[in-house]
């Protein structure tokens, strides 16, 4: 389905308390937009970035997020199109939970109840069945969240810190110290290390190991590569070093995201 530059107002528009919108290709805009309406966006296939002004987050395949009414944001992704299935809901029905931005991974169970909603994808009349079985899937949504690990990238607001988290996201197999970014932007080390820790809430050295996790994370779903050669590409020197970063840092070993990956559609 291809948007328009009035899909965002329609979703807002449809006088129901939910409404589901599918979209097996669907292209990203580059704009920020928000819409009154909160919104469950569950990715079946492919891989995405959801970006708020704050931070950007990966959606792998089988990984959903709920974005909270009225929240700026816009996805990208390196694929053409990717396939979406979304569900938005009035603020009314929502209790103060729903207020908060998640990401988590869709187990079988709602992944099912998701994909029977493509019947009422689109629909602006009311329905009673598909009023209840999307409050059912909103009801239950706080018990498949609680295990969740997003795999977030903060973003700086400070250009000195964009422009080094730009140099970082770009360099992320190379061996970088934070000595070499006070050399490259003619910035103390101390202040550097204050400055980022302050801002982006972690070290620089955190930062660095989250994006080469987040990268691989993109790597295991596009299949190309095996889980060794995906370690390497990454900056890992050893598979073992690797798996346990992802580990500690995901709550998942790599294979988990690899399985998800060969799952077919």
């Amino acid at each position: 389905m291809k948007r328009h530059v009035n899909d965002y107002q329609l979703v807002d528009e449809v006088k129901k308390d939910a409404f589901v919108w599918h979209a097996k290709h669907w292209r990203h805009s580059k704009d920020f937009h928000s819409h009154r309406k909160a919104q469950l966006v569950f990715v079946e296939d492919g891989f995405q970035y959801l970006h708020t002004q704050e931070k950007s987050f990966l959606l792998p395949k089988n990984h959903a997020a709920w974005i909270p009414s009225s929240t700026p944001h816009k996805t990208s992704s390196p694929l053409e199109s990717v396939s979406l299935r979304t569900i938005y809901y009035e603020p009314k029905v929502l209790s103060a939970y729903f207020d908060d931005i998640y990401l988590f991974y869709v187990p079988e169970v709602l992944k099912k109840m998701i994909l029977y909603t493509e019947k009422w994808s689109m629909n602006t009349k009311q329905s009673i069945s598909e009023e209840y079985f999307l409050k059912a899937i909103l009801y239950e949504l706080p018990q498949f969240i609680t295990s969740s690990v997003p795999l977030l990238i903060p973003s700086p607001k400070s250009e000195v810190l964009k422009n080094i988290a730009q140099f970082l996201q770009q360099n992320y197999d190379q061996k970088i110290n934070i000595g070499d970014l006070s050399n490259i932007f003619h910035i103390g080390r101390r202040t550097l290390e204050r400055n980022f820790k302050s801002e982006m809430d972690m070290t620089i050295s955190k930062y660095i190991q989250l994006i080469r996790l987040v990268k691989s994370v993109e790597l295991l779903n596009q299949r190309e590569y095996n889980i060794s050669e995906i370690a390497f590409q990454v900056g890992y020197k050893s598979v073992q070093s690797f798996s346990n970063s992802f580990f500690h840092l995901l709550g998942k070993r790599p294979q988990f995201y690899r399985s998800l990956s060969e799952t077919s559609s």
